[in-house]
Protein backbone atom coordinates (compact mmCIF):
# COMPACT_ATOMS: atom_id res chain seq x y z
CA UNK A 1 0.00 0.00 0.00
CA UNK A 2 1.38 3.12 -0.70
CA UNK A 3 1.93 5.91 1.64
CA UNK A 4 -0.93 8.14 0.37
CA UNK A 5 -3.67 5.37 0.49
CA UNK A 6 -2.93 4.86 4.04
CA UNK A 7 -2.36 8.69 5.12
CA UNK A 8 -6.38 8.33 3.02
CA UNK A 9 -7.32 4.83 5.02
CA UNK A 10 -5.81 6.74 8.53
CA UNK A 11 -8.47 10.00 8.08
CA UNK A 12 -11.36 7.84 7.54
CA UNK A 13 -10.01 6.07 11.03
CA UNK A 14 -9.45 9.41 12.55
CA UNK A 15 -13.11 10.75 11.82
CA UNK A 16 -14.23 7.39 13.02
CA UNK A 17 -12.54 7.67 15.90
CA UNK A 18 -13.46 11.44 16.89
CA UNK A 19 -17.41 10.32 16.06
CA UNK A 20 -17.00 7.42 18.47
CA UNK A 21 -15.02 9.56 21.26
CA UNK A 22 -18.00 12.27 21.39
CA UNK A 23 -20.56 9.89 20.89
CA UNK A 24 -18.93 7.64 24.26
CA UNK A 25 -18.90 10.88 26.98
CA UNK A 26 -22.68 11.78 25.18
CA UNK A 27 -23.74 7.93 26.41
CA UNK A 28 -22.42 8.13 29.42
CA UNK A 29 -22.94 11.80 31.04
CA UNK A 30 -26.51 12.55 32.19
CA UNK A 31 -28.51 14.67 30.55
CA UNK A 32 -28.24 16.78 33.28
CA UNK A 33 -24.67 17.61 33.35
CA UNK A 34 -24.31 20.99 32.33
CA UNK A 35 -22.74 24.30 33.40
CA UNK A 36 -26.12 26.40 33.50
CA UNK A 37 -29.44 24.76 33.50
CA UNK A 38 -30.54 24.96 29.51
CA UNK A 39 -33.13 22.46 30.03
CA UNK A 40 -35.09 25.13 32.26
CA UNK A 41 -35.23 27.26 29.28
CA UNK A 42 -36.23 24.41 26.70
CA UNK A 43 -39.09 23.20 29.00
CA UNK A 44 -40.49 26.92 29.15
CA UNK A 45 -40.11 26.56 25.37
CA UNK A 46 -42.15 23.21 25.05
CA UNK A 47 -44.68 25.01 27.38
CA UNK A 48 -45.30 28.10 25.91
CA UNK A 49 -44.31 27.36 22.41
CA UNK A 50 -42.96 31.30 22.43
CA UNK A 51 -39.94 32.45 23.92
CA UNK A 52 -39.77 33.86 27.72
CA UNK A 53 -38.88 37.51 28.49
CA UNK A 54 -34.79 37.69 29.58
CA UNK A 55 -35.57 37.83 33.13
CA UNK A 56 -37.60 34.63 33.67
CA UNK A 57 -34.82 32.28 33.92
CA UNK A 58 -30.74 32.46 34.21
CA UNK A 59 -30.66 31.36 30.70
CA UNK A 60 -33.83 33.03 29.34
CA UNK A 61 -31.34 36.00 27.72
CA UNK A 62 -29.64 33.45 25.20
CA UNK A 63 -30.90 33.72 21.43
CA UNK A 64 -33.49 31.33 20.58
CA UNK A 65 -32.47 29.19 18.29
CA UNK A 66 -31.04 26.33 20.03
CA UNK A 67 -34.28 26.12 22.71
CA UNK A 68 -37.05 26.04 19.49
CA UNK A 69 -34.33 22.99 18.16
CA UNK A 70 -34.47 21.99 21.64
CA UNK A 71 -37.98 22.09 22.30
CA UNK A 72 -38.66 20.62 18.69
CA UNK A 73 -36.87 17.14 18.95
CA UNK A 74 -38.18 16.72 22.72
CA UNK A 75 -41.76 17.37 21.24
CA UNK A 76 -41.27 15.01 18.68
CA UNK A 77 -39.75 12.41 21.15
CA UNK A 78 -42.52 12.54 23.14
CA UNK A 79 -44.83 12.25 20.05
CA UNK A 80 -43.20 9.09 19.25
CA UNK A 81 -43.76 8.02 22.82
CA UNK A 82 -40.50 7.79 24.57
CA UNK A 83 -40.21 8.38 28.15
CA UNK A 84 -39.59 11.51 29.46
CA UNK A 85 -35.35 10.71 30.29
CA UNK A 86 -35.33 9.48 26.61
CA UNK A 87 -36.97 12.41 25.26
CA UNK A 88 -33.86 14.35 27.10
CA UNK A 89 -31.85 12.56 26.05
CA UNK A 90 -32.48 12.85 22.36
CA UNK A 91 -32.57 16.73 23.03
CA UNK A 92 -28.59 16.13 24.37
CA UNK A 93 -27.52 14.27 20.79
CA UNK A 94 -28.19 17.72 19.10
CA UNK A 95 -24.78 18.85 19.84
CA UNK A 96 -22.55 15.83 19.74
CA UNK A 97 -24.65 14.90 16.15
CA UNK A 98 -23.55 18.50 15.30
CA UNK A 99 -19.74 17.68 15.98
CA UNK A 100 -19.19 14.80 14.05
CA UNK A 101 -21.06 16.56 11.22
CA UNK A 102 -18.31 19.14 11.79
CA UNK A 103 -15.69 16.47 11.91
CA UNK A 104 -16.49 16.11 8.53
CA UNK A 105 -16.56 19.20 7.33
CA UNK A 106 -13.74 20.44 8.71
CA UNK A 107 -11.92 17.38 6.37
CA UNK A 108 -13.38 18.98 3.41
CA UNK A 109 -12.07 22.31 4.50
CA UNK A 110 -8.77 21.16 4.73
CA UNK A 111 -8.85 19.41 1.73
CA UNK A 112 -10.51 23.36 0.16
CA UNK A 113 -7.11 24.29 1.57
CA UNK A 114 -5.03 21.94 -0.48
CA UNK A 115 -3.41 20.21 2.10
CA UNK A 116 -1.45 17.12 2.19
CA UNK A 117 -3.19 14.11 3.24
CA UNK A 118 -0.10 13.40 6.19
CA UNK A 119 -0.75 17.31 7.12
CA UNK A 120 -4.51 16.95 7.05
CA UNK A 121 -4.26 13.57 9.55
CA UNK A 122 -1.78 15.56 11.48
CA UNK A 123 -4.33 18.12 12.14
CA UNK A 124 -7.63 16.08 12.36
CA UNK A 125 -5.74 14.34 15.40
CA UNK A 126 -5.63 17.67 17.10
CA UNK A 127 -9.51 18.49 16.13
CA UNK A 128 -10.94 15.06 17.06
CA UNK A 129 -8.93 15.10 20.76
CA UNK A 130 -9.75 18.64 21.25
CA UNK A 131 -10.82 17.82 25.06
CA UNK A 132 -13.25 21.29 25.35
CA UNK A 133 -14.78 20.08 21.74
CA UNK A 134 -15.55 16.40 22.83
CA UNK A 135 -16.53 18.01 26.14
CA UNK A 136 -18.82 20.69 24.97
CA UNK A 137 -20.34 18.47 22.70
CA UNK A 138 -22.00 16.26 25.16
CA UNK A 139 -23.75 18.88 27.00
CA UNK A 140 -27.04 20.15 26.21
CA UNK A 141 -26.55 23.85 25.76
CA UNK A 142 -26.34 26.55 22.82
CA UNK A 143 -22.20 26.55 22.81
CA UNK A 144 -21.66 23.65 20.40
CA UNK A 145 -24.28 25.24 17.94
CA UNK A 146 -22.69 28.38 17.71
CA UNK A 147 -19.33 26.64 17.21
CA UNK A 148 -21.10 24.42 14.42
CA UNK A 149 -22.35 27.36 12.72
CA UNK A 150 -18.85 29.13 13.25
CA UNK A 151 -16.62 26.49 11.33
CA UNK A 152 -19.67 26.19 8.70
CA UNK A 153 -19.69 29.40 7.75
CA UNK A 154 -15.77 29.24 7.41
CA UNK A 155 -15.72 26.40 4.81
CA UNK A 156 -18.53 28.41 3.03
CA UNK A 157 -16.80 31.47 2.94
CA UNK A 158 -13.81 29.35 1.19
CA UNK A 159 -15.98 28.17 -1.49
CA UNK A 160 -17.58 31.61 -1.85
CA UNK A 161 -13.78 32.94 -2.33
CA UNK A 162 -12.50 30.24 -4.88
CA UNK A 163 -15.42 30.94 -6.62
CA UNK A 164 -15.18 34.55 -7.23
CA UNK A 165 -11.56 33.87 -7.65
CA UNK A 166 -12.09 31.26 -10.46
CA UNK A 167 -15.04 33.13 -12.18
CA UNK A 168 -17.69 30.43 -10.92
CA UNK A 169 -21.13 30.81 -9.77
CA UNK A 170 -20.54 32.30 -5.85
CA UNK A 171 -24.10 33.31 -5.47
CA UNK A 172 -24.89 29.65 -4.26
CA UNK A 173 -22.65 29.75 -1.51
CA UNK A 174 -22.99 33.40 -0.93
CA UNK A 175 -26.53 32.87 0.40
CA UNK A 176 -25.86 29.75 2.21
CA UNK A 177 -22.79 31.28 4.12
CA UNK A 178 -25.35 34.06 4.87
CA UNK A 179 -27.55 31.88 6.35
CA UNK A 180 -25.19 30.47 8.93
CA UNK A 181 -24.08 33.43 9.74
CA UNK A 182 -27.67 34.37 10.82
CA UNK A 183 -28.44 31.23 12.44
CA UNK A 184 -25.12 31.97 14.48
CA UNK A 185 -26.11 35.04 15.65
CA UNK A 186 -29.65 33.94 16.84
CA UNK A 187 -27.71 31.50 18.70
CA UNK A 188 -25.40 33.12 21.14
CA UNK A 189 -24.65 36.61 21.10
CA UNK A 190 -20.83 36.45 19.94
CA UNK A 191 -21.99 34.78 16.99
CA UNK A 192 -22.79 38.09 15.22
CA UNK A 193 -18.81 38.08 15.15
CA UNK A 194 -19.11 35.82 11.91
CA UNK A 195 -21.02 38.37 10.00
CA UNK A 196 -17.19 39.42 9.42
CA UNK A 197 -17.51 36.36 6.73
CA UNK A 198 -19.89 37.60 4.33
CA UNK A 199 -19.39 41.19 5.17
CA UNK A 200 -15.92 40.19 3.81
CA UNK A 201 -17.12 39.26 0.70
CA UNK A 202 -18.87 42.28 -0.22
CA UNK A 203 -15.99 44.17 0.25
CA UNK A 204 -14.13 41.76 -2.00
CA UNK A 205 -16.22 42.01 -4.54
CA UNK A 206 -15.51 45.75 -4.70
CA UNK A 207 -12.12 46.04 -4.33
CA UNK A 208 -12.03 42.95 -7.48
CA UNK A 209 -13.93 45.50 -9.07
CA UNK A 210 -17.14 42.79 -9.68
CA UNK A 211 -19.52 45.59 -8.70
CA UNK A 212 -21.84 44.14 -11.30
CA UNK A 213 -22.10 41.12 -8.15
CA UNK A 214 -23.53 43.96 -5.84
CA UNK A 215 -26.79 44.04 -6.91
CA UNK A 216 -27.53 40.24 -5.61
CA UNK A 217 -24.70 40.86 -2.88
CA UNK A 218 -26.40 43.96 -0.81
CA UNK A 219 -29.54 42.93 -0.83
CA UNK A 220 -29.25 39.04 0.48
CA UNK A 221 -26.22 40.96 3.04
CA UNK A 222 -28.87 43.48 4.00
CA UNK A 223 -31.62 40.89 4.98
CA UNK A 224 -29.10 38.61 6.63
CA UNK A 225 -27.97 41.67 8.98
CA UNK A 226 -31.34 43.07 9.48
CA UNK A 227 -32.40 39.43 10.69
CA UNK A 228 -28.87 38.64 13.16
CA UNK A 229 -29.30 41.90 15.01
CA UNK A 230 -33.25 41.51 14.92
CA UNK A 231 -32.47 39.15 18.43
CA UNK A 232 -30.65 42.05 19.56
CA UNK A 233 -32.95 44.62 19.41
CA UNK A 234 -35.71 42.22 20.99
CA UNK A 235 -33.89 41.70 23.82
CA UNK A 236 -32.89 45.58 24.04
CA UNK A 237 -36.42 46.18 23.97
CA UNK A 238 -37.18 43.63 26.78
CA UNK A 239 -34.21 44.47 29.01
CA UNK A 240 -33.08 48.04 27.97
CA UNK A 241 -29.70 46.91 27.41
CA UNK A 242 -27.47 45.87 24.68
CA UNK A 243 -25.99 42.51 25.30
CA UNK A 244 -27.96 42.09 28.02
CA UNK A 245 -26.77 39.39 30.52
CA UNK A 246 -28.36 36.72 33.25
CA UNK A 247 -25.98 38.68 35.92
CA UNK A 248 -28.67 41.61 34.90
CA UNK A 249 -31.71 39.54 36.73
CA UNK A 250 -29.55 37.37 39.21
CA UNK A 251 -26.56 37.28 41.52
CA UNK A 252 -26.07 33.91 41.78
CA UNK A 253 -22.09 34.52 41.00
CA UNK A 254 -21.61 37.56 43.62
CA UNK A 255 -19.66 35.13 45.93
CA UNK A 256 -17.34 33.65 43.42
CA UNK A 257 -14.11 33.72 43.42
CA UNK A 258 -12.29 36.47 42.57
CA UNK A 259 -15.07 38.54 42.60
CA UNK A 260 -13.22 42.26 41.60
CA UNK A 261 -11.59 43.09 39.08
CA UNK A 262 -8.66 44.22 40.40
CA UNK A 263 -7.88 40.63 41.72
CA UNK A 264 -7.96 39.26 38.04
CA UNK A 265 -3.96 38.22 36.74
CA UNK A 266 -4.48 38.61 33.25
CA UNK A 267 -1.31 38.04 32.35
CA UNK A 268 -0.33 35.07 34.78
CA UNK A 269 0.15 31.70 34.03
CA UNK A 270 0.14 29.75 36.68
CA UNK A 271 1.24 26.68 35.33
CA UNK A 272 3.06 25.08 37.98
CA UNK A 273 0.04 25.41 40.65
CA UNK A 274 -1.98 23.88 38.14
CA UNK A 275 0.63 20.97 38.15
CA UNK A 276 0.05 20.57 41.65
CA UNK A 277 -3.51 21.10 41.52
CA UNK A 278 -4.98 20.32 38.38
CA UNK A 279 -8.87 21.45 39.33
CA UNK A 280 -10.23 24.26 39.71
CA UNK A 281 -8.78 25.88 42.91
CA UNK A 282 -8.18 29.53 44.68
CA UNK A 283 -4.54 29.45 43.83
CA UNK A 284 -5.35 29.51 39.89
CA UNK A 285 -8.82 30.99 39.33
CA UNK A 286 -8.19 34.32 39.06
CA UNK A 287 -5.07 33.31 36.83
CA UNK A 288 -6.69 34.20 33.34
CA UNK A 289 -4.43 32.25 31.53
CA UNK A 290 -3.96 29.99 33.75
CA UNK A 291 -8.03 29.02 33.37
CA UNK A 292 -8.49 29.49 29.64
CA UNK A 293 -5.78 27.15 29.16
CA UNK A 294 -7.04 24.67 31.92
CA UNK A 295 -10.54 24.44 30.68
CA UNK A 296 -9.05 23.89 26.86
CA UNK A 297 -6.97 20.87 27.72
CA UNK A 298 -9.24 18.96 31.26
CA UNK A 299 -12.26 18.58 32.65
CA UNK A 300 -11.15 21.72 35.34
CA UNK A 301 -14.02 22.36 36.67
CA UNK A 302 -15.00 18.77 37.38
CA UNK A 303 -17.86 18.04 35.44
CA UNK A 304 -16.95 14.73 34.02
CA UNK A 305 -13.84 13.52 36.79
CA UNK A 306 -13.99 14.10 40.02
CA UNK A 307 -10.69 14.99 42.33
CA UNK A 308 -12.27 12.47 44.93
CA UNK A 309 -10.94 10.13 41.99
CA UNK A 310 -7.23 9.79 42.50
CA UNK A 311 -6.39 8.78 38.84
CA UNK A 312 -7.80 12.14 38.29
CA UNK A 313 -4.82 14.20 39.35
CA UNK A 314 -2.47 12.12 37.50
CA UNK A 315 -4.76 12.58 34.62
CA UNK A 316 -4.96 16.33 34.19
CA UNK A 317 -1.33 16.60 34.80
CA UNK A 318 -1.13 14.53 31.37
CA UNK A 319 -3.71 16.72 29.78
CA UNK A 320 -1.65 19.88 30.74
CA UNK A 321 1.28 18.37 29.57
CA UNK A 322 -0.04 17.94 26.39
CA UNK A 323 -1.57 21.31 26.08
CA UNK A 324 1.93 22.65 26.63
CA UNK A 325 3.55 20.72 23.94
CA UNK A 326 0.57 21.76 21.53
CA UNK A 327 1.43 25.51 22.29
CA UNK A 328 5.05 24.31 21.26
CA UNK A 329 3.79 22.94 18.40
CA UNK A 330 1.48 25.29 17.06
CA UNK A 331 4.97 28.28 18.62
CA UNK A 332 7.27 26.41 15.77
CA UNK A 333 4.25 26.86 13.14
CA UNK A 334 4.16 30.47 13.36
CA UNK A 335 7.48 30.88 13.64
CA UNK A 336 8.04 29.65 10.27
CA UNK A 337 5.60 31.36 9.15
CA UNK A 338 7.01 34.58 10.42
CA UNK A 339 10.30 34.30 9.07
CA UNK A 340 8.79 33.17 4.98
CA UNK A 341 6.52 36.82 5.87
CA UNK A 342 8.47 38.47 3.35
CA UNK A 343 7.57 35.97 0.40
CA UNK A 344 3.64 35.44 1.39
CA UNK A 345 2.48 38.22 -1.07
CA UNK A 346 4.74 36.53 -3.89
CA UNK A 347 3.62 33.22 -2.99
CA UNK A 348 -0.10 33.91 -2.20
CA UNK A 349 -2.51 35.53 -4.88
CA UNK A 350 -5.07 37.92 -3.25
CA UNK A 351 -7.92 35.57 -2.43
CA UNK A 352 -5.78 32.58 -0.79
CA UNK A 353 -4.38 35.96 1.44
CA UNK A 354 -7.82 36.70 2.09
CA UNK A 355 -8.96 33.24 3.10
CA UNK A 356 -6.46 33.48 5.86
CA UNK A 357 -6.36 36.44 6.98
CA UNK A 358 -10.04 36.64 7.96
CA UNK A 359 -10.36 33.43 9.77
CA UNK A 360 -7.53 34.84 11.84
CA UNK A 361 -9.10 37.76 12.34
CA UNK A 362 -12.29 36.06 13.35
CA UNK A 363 -11.23 33.54 15.66
CA UNK A 364 -8.89 36.57 17.60
CA UNK A 365 -11.98 38.41 18.15
CA UNK A 366 -13.53 34.93 19.17
CA UNK A 367 -10.57 34.40 22.10
CA UNK A 368 -12.02 38.13 22.72
CA UNK A 369 -15.38 37.11 24.69
CA UNK A 370 -13.81 35.71 27.61
CA UNK A 371 -11.43 38.74 28.27
CA UNK A 372 -14.69 41.09 27.43
CA UNK A 373 -16.87 38.91 29.63
CA UNK A 374 -14.65 38.82 32.62
CA UNK A 375 -13.99 42.40 32.69
CA UNK A 376 -17.64 42.91 32.65
CA UNK A 377 -17.98 40.13 35.32
CA UNK A 378 -15.17 39.02 36.88
CA UNK A 379 -15.49 36.21 38.15
CA UNK A 380 -13.80 32.69 37.33
CA UNK A 381 -17.17 31.58 35.50
CA UNK A 382 -16.57 34.24 33.06
CA UNK A 383 -13.41 32.51 32.10
CA UNK A 384 -14.98 29.82 29.93
CA UNK A 385 -13.01 28.65 26.98
CA UNK A 386 -15.83 27.35 25.43
CA UNK A 387 -16.98 31.05 24.72
CA UNK A 388 -13.54 31.03 22.30
CA UNK A 389 -13.86 27.34 21.32
CA UNK A 390 -15.17 28.54 17.47
CA UNK A 391 -11.65 30.70 17.45
CA UNK A 392 -9.88 27.75 18.48
CA UNK A 393 -10.93 25.78 16.00
CA UNK A 394 -10.21 27.87 13.77
CA UNK A 395 -6.81 28.79 14.65
CA UNK A 396 -5.92 25.11 14.52
CA UNK A 397 -7.10 25.12 10.52
CA UNK A 398 -5.26 28.59 9.80
CA UNK A 399 -2.03 27.63 11.86
CA UNK A 400 -1.74 23.84 10.57
CA UNK A 401 -2.59 24.90 7.18
CA UNK A 402 0.75 25.98 7.04
CA UNK A 403 2.76 22.97 7.60
CA UNK A 404 4.92 22.48 5.09
CA UNK A 405 5.97 19.11 3.34
CA UNK A 406 8.87 17.80 4.42
CA UNK A 407 9.09 20.61 7.26
CA UNK A 408 9.71 20.02 11.13
CA UNK A 409 6.73 20.90 12.05
CA UNK A 410 5.25 17.95 9.61
CA UNK A 411 8.04 15.54 11.04
CA UNK A 412 6.96 16.49 14.53
CA UNK A 413 3.43 15.65 13.65
CA UNK A 414 3.81 12.53 12.99
CA UNK A 415 4.68 12.35 16.48
CA UNK A 416 2.00 14.70 17.86
CA UNK A 417 -0.36 12.28 16.32
CA UNK A 418 0.41 9.51 18.89
CA UNK A 419 0.07 11.60 21.79
CA UNK A 420 -2.96 13.26 20.74
CA UNK A 421 -4.81 10.09 20.54
CA UNK A 422 -3.22 8.64 22.85
CA UNK A 423 -4.57 11.29 25.54
CA UNK A 424 -7.85 11.85 23.94
CA UNK A 425 -8.59 8.14 24.13
CA UNK A 426 -7.68 7.70 27.43
CA UNK A 427 -9.36 11.07 28.89
CA UNK A 428 -12.67 9.30 26.90
CA UNK A 429 -11.84 6.04 28.72
CA UNK A 430 -11.61 7.45 32.14
CA UNK A 431 -14.65 9.22 31.84
CA UNK A 432 -16.58 6.34 30.75
CA UNK A 433 -15.04 4.30 33.98
CA UNK A 434 -15.23 7.08 36.35
CA UNK A 435 -18.13 9.35 35.61
CA UNK A 436 -20.53 6.63 37.47
CA UNK A 437 -19.04 7.87 40.47
CA UNK A 438 -17.69 10.89 39.87
CA UNK A 439 -21.85 12.50 39.27
CA UNK A 440 -22.10 12.13 42.87
CA UNK A 441 -19.08 14.85 43.51
CA UNK A 442 -19.02 17.17 40.73
CA UNK A 443 -18.25 20.98 41.39
CA UNK A 444 -22.25 21.95 40.19
CA UNK A 445 -25.05 20.30 40.72
CA UNK A 446 -27.08 17.67 38.46
CA UNK A 447 -29.93 19.72 37.48
CA UNK A 448 -33.46 18.97 37.77
CA UNK A 449 -35.45 17.29 34.89
CA UNK A 450 -38.56 19.75 34.68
Amino acid sequence: MSKENLYKNLIIVLIILGAFLRLTVFWVSPVNNSYDDHLEVIKIYIDDSNRPTPSRCWECYQPPLYYYIGAAVFNISESIGFSKLTCWKTVQFINPFLSIILIIIIYQILILLKLTRLSILIILSFIITLPRDILTSSMIGNDYMLVFFSITSFYLFLKSVFALKNGHKFWPWLTLLVITATLGSITKQHGLLILIFPLSIFFLICSRMHRQKLYFVIPILLIGTLLSISDEIWTFSKSGTFFVSNQKYFDYTKNQFPGSLDKIEFLSFRIINLFKEPFISDKTAASFLTELFARTFYDYEWRFISPKIPWANTLGIIGYSLGLLWLFYFGIIVFSSLKRLPKIPVEMDYYSFISKVIPIVLALLFMLVPLMQTIRYPYFSSMKSMFMLPGIILLLLIIGSQIKQGSLSQKLGKFMIGLNLFYGILLVVSIFIYLGISKYYLSGPLWNLP
